[in-house]
């Protein structure tokens, strides 16, 4: 089953998106699901070689994404 779902993005990422998208004669939709699938089996957090860099600090694994997140 598929839902749908509103992506926001530059223009220029669009136009991008649309070429790959005929050159892989794939819809956007496809692509952004094959990308998603492909970051989730590598399943790799960006913030999980920081484990033993904050020891001793008073802030958690947690509250470092936290600050992250709201930077972007």
């Amino acid at each position: 089953m598929t839902t749908k779902l509103t992506l926001s993005m530059p223009l220029r990422f669009k136009r991008t998106a649309a070429a790959l998208s005929k050159r892989r004669k794939k819809s956007i939709s496809a692509l952004v699901v094959e990308l998603i699938e492909r970051e989730a089996l590598r399943e790799k957090d960006p913030f999980a070689g920081l484990d033993g860099v904050w020891e001793g600090r008073d802030i958690t694994l947690e509250q470092l994404r936290e600050k992250a997140w709201k930077r972007s």
